[in-house]
């Protein structure tokens, strides 16, 4: 019986171990940093806790209306290869994708219109 008890053991503790291994493997690069955009703009600050500074852009050009700005990745890609992210400066909120290119490059999309490319200072 001890046999079979370790033997089902080992198999839950592989089991285990996988999902781990694979939860690991796919998720995205974080966001937090600070980053210099090749637009010009201001350096892009974006803290742990999901506070953010310069995200938002209306119309392919930043705006800053004062106040709190959050920003949220998403956990996975989407079907275009690219994460989401959320930038909200209430009442202002829109979605982006960003696709990396490694830890400290990363290309932001409006649609399917580049808006910047930034790198991590």
């Amino acid at each position: 019986m001890s046999r079979i008890k370790r033997s089902i053991s080992g198999l839950v503790l592989a089991g285990f171990s996988a999902v781990l291994l694979t939860g690991c493997a796919g998720s995205p690069p974080s966001l937090t940093g600070n980053w210099k955009a090749d637009d010009g703009t201001a350096m892009k600050v974006i803290m742990s806790d999901g506070r953010c500074k310069g995200m938002y852009y209306s119309g392919g050009q930043p705006l800053d209306i004062g106040g709190g700005m959050t920003c949220s990745l998403s956990d996975n890609k989407g079907s275009n290869g690219r994460y989401s992210l959320v930038v909200s400066q209430p009442p202002n909120q829109a979605t982006f994708q960003v696709e990396f290119g490694g830890n400290d490059s990363a290309t932001v999309y409006s649609g399917s219109k580049k808006l910047f490319t930034m790198a991590r200072q």
